[in-house]
């Protein structure tokens, strides 16, 4: 395999490599992590670093990576920090210079990795350059855009360029919206009939630890609401013909209401309802199977927790709307957000301190009909509980989850939904062992009751 291996020499213009790794001639390296000086970029170095080091060990099997990004020096101090936390000698790991403001180093970017792994963000401002990118040059990516402008306005320019070229574009890989996608993936798994609909409550459990987030995870929420017109002209075209009523519709339920089984107050905060939607429109459109209700909420036990973080969501949504207060938000964030935002992030110690818990409340019929347009007479009558929980959801897990993906496409994509296209995770990884590679990385997905 090693044969005819190059020495990679340091170049005079970007993407090209800067230092020696162990590839053959005209072989892709199997990643390449995009935007690895980043906060989150940082996180995902060293879990592809570890998640290499374990295929190797344990399997015999070799992963080639490279990380990307505009400043060779940064670069370098990214992978000597993955060094220093993991322990493990990364020296034949490449590093490839590409920039967002330059198309042809993204191209050439693209074109050495059979999967990018793309940490730059926000999405909306630089994510279709990458895109563009992959498809023209033929390499996978995945995301952690939770931005539906963005994720939405992909599948719709590009989703047959993606099937051509036959390589998965798949959004929305990390916190936003594995979690959801994967969980009800199990309960579909596990549920002996027919589900009707989801609820899903989040809650993140902190015990002290440092919660505080990194400016690029705020600037690309802001864009999102800012940007919400869009979205409904984006949704127009990409599914002119909307979804069939339900029959037993699950009724809204309100922005702040209280689950008395599990005892929980929850926040409507529907950030992976765009994601699940489209999800549902593949499952009734190509696979004419009944398309899922789904609502989702942020939980917590204590009322007046609830309540303060309603008001800080209405805060927040309020400094985004605005181009004058957005502004402000983007130039003094931890003022603006009290200390919630900072550019420097979390302290990394303290965040291992942070879990999450995703617990999904499905109902359903114990019979299932033979077509998706066909109704129920009779209202649901079976249940499911399923719960998705990890380590802190901002980094630690949603790296896992990043890198899970990526090593789902690259090891089983003959398995992967089709030959290739603009996807979401539900859809492109619904008959992989994605879950399976995220519980063995740390995280759990169970069937807690039926």
């Amino acid at each position: 395999m090693f044969q005819a291996c190059r020495t990679l020499i340091k170049p005079l213009q970007s993407g090209q490599i800067l230092k020696m790794a162990t590839v053959a001639e005209g072989q892709r390296y199997d990643f390449v992590v995009f935007g690895a000086t980043g906060y989150t970029g940082q996180y995902v170095v060293e879990e592809v670093s570890r998640v290499a080091h374990h295929d190797w060990t344990e399997r015999n099997i070799p992963l080639t990576w490279a990380v990307a990004g505009r400043s060779k020096d940064k670069l370098l101090n990214s992978l000597a920090t993955a060094r220093k936390e993991t322990g493990l000698n990364l020296e034949n790991v490449a590093v490839i210079l590409a920039d967002v403001a330059d198309q042809d180093s993204l191209n050439r970017m693209a074109a050495q990795s059979t999967v990018v792994i793309n940490c730059v963000g926000p999405y909306q401002v630089y994510g279709e350059r990458v895109v563009r990118a992959c498809i023209e040059n033929g390499s996978n990516h995945v995301d952690i855009s939770g931005e539906p402008q963005f994720l939405e306005g992909m599948q719709l320019k590009y989703n047959k360029a993606a099937e051509k070229a036959g390589v998965h574009i798949v959004g929305a890989c990390g916190y936003d919206s594995i979690p959801a996608e994967i969980g009800i993936l199990h309960m579909i798994k596990n549920f002996k009939g027919e589900l009707n609909s989801v609820e899903m409550f989040a809650t993140v459990s902190t015990r002290g630890a440092d919660s505080t987030i990194h400016t690029g995870t705020m600037e690309s929420a802001a864009l999102a609401i800012a940007n919400q017109s869009e979205i409904g002209r984006i949704r127009q075209e990409l599914f002119p013909v909307p979804l069939p009523k339900p029959k037993f519709k699950v009724a809204k339920k309100g922005i702040l209401h209280k689950n008395d089984k599990l005892g929980l107050w929850g926040i409507f905060l529907p950030t992976d309802e765009p994601v699940v939607y489209r999800t549902q429109r593949y499952r009734f459109d190509e696979l004419q199977q009944r398309p899922i209700q789904f609502q989702q909420f942020f939980a917590t036990r204590s009322f007046f927790q609830a309540v303060g973080m309603l008001l800080g969501m209405v805060y927040f949504a309020f400094m985004c709307y605005f181009g004058w207060t957005r502004n402000l938000l983007f130039k003094y964030p931890e003022i603006m957000t009290a200390g919630v935002f900072k550019h420097a992030g979390a302290d990394r110690e303290k965040l291992k301190g942070v879990k999450f818990t995703a617990t999904l409340i499905g109902h359903g019929w114990s019979q299932q009909l033979l077509a998706a347009s066909d109704q129920h007479v009779d209202p649901p009558d079976s249940s499911l509980l399923v719960t998705v929980s990890g380590p802190d959801p901002a980094y630690a897990a949603t790296s896992l989850m990043m890198v899970a993906t990526a090593m789902t496409i690259l090891r089983e994509k003959s398995l992967c939904t089709g030959k290739g296209g603009v996807m979401t995770p539900g859809v492109a990884f619904a008959n992989t062992k994605l879950i399976d590679r995220i519980v063995e990385r740390g995280m759990t997905v169970s069937v807690v009751k039926e």
